[in-house]
């Protein structure tokens, strides 16, 4: 969870120096750090018949689920939330002191975009998600403190998936305190342009 923590603030940090209010991304070179399936060895039978017998390859384990969705919203909704807990790393003190200075609007969008992603990776949504734009294909709404974000899209492994989530943040606006969200389906790349979405982190050059 530490690895993860520090890299989710790295992301806003790199937003807050070049002053991209809405897109969420990490670093350039970093990466989640997630338990991926792994492909099991074969090994070889050391008993003395003249073959050697291969051991079957084991299942691989199946990823687990996510939470299942409401029947009346069909969002799935959030039981534990995670963004406090990367801001508050005493790691990211630079993050600390340099996220008050954004407009409170924006301090919203960046903290439902941080809990967005962990939420996807910490329910095994997505392989190693790690940008999030919340207006890619239609416009965030922030009212009070609370977020619709429905038309995003969101990268994992290098593609792009549309998402749609709610958000709403404690009144001092360091935690969030209700989170939903919806996947969506692949976004074709011939239509990845259109909507400032590319495949690395060239937006932040």
């Amino acid at each position: 969870m530490a690895a993860s923590i520090a890299i989710h603030l790295l992301l806003v940090l790199a937003l807050l120096a070049l002053a991209i209010p809405e897109p969420f991304a990490p670093a350039e070179g970093s990466s989640i750090s997630v338990e991926l399936l792994s492909e099991a060895d074969y090994a070889l039978l050391t008993a003395p018949e003249p073959e050697a017998v291969p051991t079957p390859k084991p299942a691989a384990p199946a990823p687990k689920p996510a939470p299942p969705a409401s029947a009346e919203t069909g969002l799935v909704a959030a039981t534990e939330f995670y963004a406090a807990d990367i801001l508050a790393d005493p790691a990211n003190r630079e993050v600390q002191q340099n996220f008050p200075l954004l407009a409170d609007r924006e301090q919203i969008i960046q903290l439902c975009n941080i809990e967005a992603l962990e939420q996807l990776r910490m329910d095994n949504v997505a392989d190693n998600p790690d940008a999030l734009v919340g207006y890619a294909f239609e416009g965030i709404s922030v009212t009070g403190l609370s977020l619709e974000a429905q038309g995003g899209a969101y990268r994992a492994a290098g593609k792009w998936y549309r998402i749609g989530y709610t958000c709403e943040v404690a009144p001092d606006i360091r935690s969030v305190s209700a989170f939903a969200y919806a996947v969506g389906a692949p976004v074709p790349e011939s239509e990845w342009e259109a909507h400032f979405l590319n495949a690395d982190d060239d937006w932040l050059n």
